[in-house]
């Protein structure tokens, strides 16, 4: 580095090395961008002058040589260089008119901008105040600007900036800045559309129309036919790189068109988080799903010839408490059907009876919309509150990942496994080649069954203590029973026949037996003319639950207790039995004897003024001969018959031989 005819020059070795190439050196001397001081010859360097380098490589010259501060007189500016904390804010919150912000390197290159300029007035309006106070010359202000201008370049070391380097440009862009704030240095490119091909809505809504397709066409096809629209109408044609450019652009609005509903909820949609629940039973979540393993089928057509399948699975019907994803209950089917979660319902009542010995019920209970309408009864029965998940939304039930989980922990490590869903990366699947050689040793439909359940059975053990400890955060009033006679009626099997009221009660045949069944209740003896379904558990026949025809009589009845007819068998528990019944029996009498009476109560007055009481139509006499006085009383309140004085007269015999005609002179009135 070296002056040179009063211009600071750098040398082309210096050049050379790590700032610009011998090409570009001779390039940019030949177009005039870089002034050439003095030719070089023998024993003597080429020299360029240092002002006369773009921006860019400029300032990496001050920054090899920082000895060149003083030279390019920037040190007074840089004094007085401060951050403009409102600029940095007004740019950090500019908004363009498509929606965007300024991006951050444009954010802080604009604010350097301001307070560059700031700087300048500083010195600016220091120099005349200095002139005033001393009666000094007017501030030269081409001498100004060219120095100001011969400062940018330093100045872009430590403050980046993008403010002209021509000093005239510069004074010109400093006098914008006092006029138009702090929006000036915004570039218009930003908001320039004058370029764009796709300019007004009608060209935008048919590039949304073919992107959102429901055949995903590509770019190319899309940019083909919007051409061929264009060049009807006259406009600019577009490039598929365009429509790649206006796809990611109108990502939003085509999504729900190229991917479906379903994808749009999933992936475009606001999604809710949620946690787990703390304690058990406060919310179960149930679904079906087609178990990734094999088994083999052998079945017959018509011709008699055998066929063996081996691509057939079966489905898990998993009811789910997501405190700690505990499969609370479970059943096994080939398809998924209403009795299937009926018996995956039906288990997870009997298993929460064997975890804390009752059956208890969920507080709530998540499923989905098949067959809703008819299995809705069963999950009122199972659960205080029922929520039905939204159709086509499988992040909201929890349960769908653990049929994952369950795939990647326990299935996969099976020869029969099939692998995961047919979107996933081939290469993750198993070997299907291995798959077709091993067929013949998957296992039938019963080895299957026994795989599944082996592996639920596991899940089970290793989570049931966690399930029980987590039992202790579920408050008394969330602890929901499920009543033995709501468990029969909704998941008790029938015998298929209709059984009547016998004197021993009812005697259904279960399970190939006659049995006794009775009831203490006694309005079930009130109906003895009904025909009655009996629901029973096959595990535990000592209740039963009689339901009337139409349903709308329901009684449980207990198995009939049996006692020995010797007193000397009697044993402990037969004295307590007996005593129920005898005691049921009293009650029983003393219940008709109290109906007879209120029905007496009810219609005596019918029965004392009536054209059915006895003393009216047949002449019998009481003991004394009387047979108007007690039909009298019948009449009569009992004050008014104590009121009424009645005299009897000795009546004498009539006379042996007196004409008949006589006898109405015998009359007691």
């Amino acid at each position: 580095m070296e002056y040179y005819n009063n211009t600071l020059c750098i040398s082309h070795a210096e050049l050379t090395d790590g700032i610009l190439s011998k090409p570009n050196i001779s390039a940019m001397v030949r177009r005039g961008k870089l002034e050439q001081v003095r030719r070089a010859c023998y024993g003597t360097p080429a020299l360029f002058a240092v002002n006369s380098l773009p921006l860019k490589y400029r300032t990496k010259v001050y920054r090899r040589y920082p000895d060149l501060q003083e030279s390019a007189n920037s040190k007074p500016f840089i004094d007085t260089i401060m951050p403009d904390g409102r600029a940095m804010q007004f740019y950090a919150d500019y908004v363009l008119a498509d929606g965007r912000h300024l991006p951050t390197g444009k954010q802080v290159e604009y604010a350097n901008n301001c307070a560059i300029m700031n700087a300048f007035r500083t010195c600016i309006d220091k120099s005349n105040s200095q002139r005033m106070r001393q009666s000094k010359s007017r501030l030269n202000k081409m001498a100004f600007w060219d120095k100001a201008a011969g400062a940018l370049p330093r100045l872009a070391d430590r403050f980046p900036h993008s403010l002209p380097e021509s000093a005239r440009r510069l004074q010109r862009k400093f006098n914008e800045y006092l006029r138009d704030g702090y929006s000036c240095f915004i570039s218009k490119k930003y908001q320039n559309n004058n370029a764009a091909k796709v300019d007004n809505d009608e060209k935008e809504s048919l590039l949304a129309l073919l992107i959102g397709h429901h055949n995903n066409l590509d770019n190319v096809l899309i940019a083909n036919l919007y051409n061929t629209k264009a060049k009807e109408c006259g406009w600019k044609s577009i490039t598929p790189g365009a429509v790649g450019v206006w796809r990611e652009k109108l990502d939003l609005t085509t999504s729900a068109g190229r991917l479906g509903t379903a994808q749009f909820r999933n992936k475009k949609s606001m999604q809710i988080k949620r946690s787990r629940p703390t304690a058990p039973f406060l919310m179960w979540t149930l679904d079906g799903w087609d178990v990734e393993l094999l088994y083999q089928k052998t079945m017959t057509d018509k011709n008699g010839h055998s066929i063996t399948s081996y691509c057939n699975r079966l489905t898990l019907e998993v009811v789910l408490d997501p405190c700690c994803n505990y499969p609370i209950g479970y059943a096994i089917g080939t398809h998924e059907t209403p009795d299937l979660i009926a018996a995956a319902l039906r288990d997870a009542a009997k298993h929460s009876k064997e975890l804390f010995g009752s059956m208890l019920r969920a507080n709530q209970l998540q499923c989905d919309h098949y067959a809703f309408k008819t299995m809705m009864p069963l999950y009122n029965a199972m659960a205080a509150i029922l929520t039905p998940a939204q159709v086509k939304n499988a992040k909201a039930k929890v349960v769908e990942p653990y049929f994952g989980y369950l795939n990647k922990t326990y299935c996969r490590l099976f020869n029969n496994w099939s692998g995961y869903g047919i979107t996933t990366n081939p290469e993750k699947q198993p070997n299907s080649e291995a798959l077709n050689n091993l067929r013949r040793h998957f296992p039938d439909e019963d080895g299957l069954r026994r795989q599944i359940e082996n592996m639920m059975q596991l899940e089970r053990q290793q989570k049931v203590s966690e399930f029980r400890e987590m039992m202790d955060n579920l408050p008394a009033e969330r602890r929901l029973p499920l009543s033995r006679e709501s468990y029969l009626l909704h998941f008790g099997a029938e015998t298929g026949h209709k059984n009547a009221i016998e004197g021993g009660g009812l005697r259904p045949t279960l399970l190939g037996v006659k049995r006794d069944y009775d009831c203490f209740d006694i309005r079930f003896r009130e109906y003895a003319g009904k025909r009655w379904t009996i629901k029973y558990d096959p595990d535990d026949l000592h209740e039963i639950l009689a339901v009337s025809e139409d349903g709308t009589l329901r009684f449980m009845l207990t198995e009939k207790y049996v006692q020995p007819m010797a007193l000397a068998e009697r044993k402990d528990g037969d004295a307590a039995e007996l005593a129920r019944v005898v005691t049921f029996n009293r009650q029983l009498e003393q219940h008709i004897i109290e109906q007879r009476a209120l029905a007496n109560a009810k219609v005596e007055h019918l029965i004392g003024s009536g054209s059915d009481n006895i003393l009216s139509r047949l002449l019998i006499c009481n003991s004394d001969g009387q047979h108007k006085l007690p039909k009298a009383k019948r009449r009569l309140s009992a004050a008014d018959i104590n009121s009424v004085d009645v005299n009897t007269v000795e009546i004498p015999l009539m006379p042996q031989g007196a004409p008949a005609s006589d006898k109405d002179d015998y009359s007691i009135f």
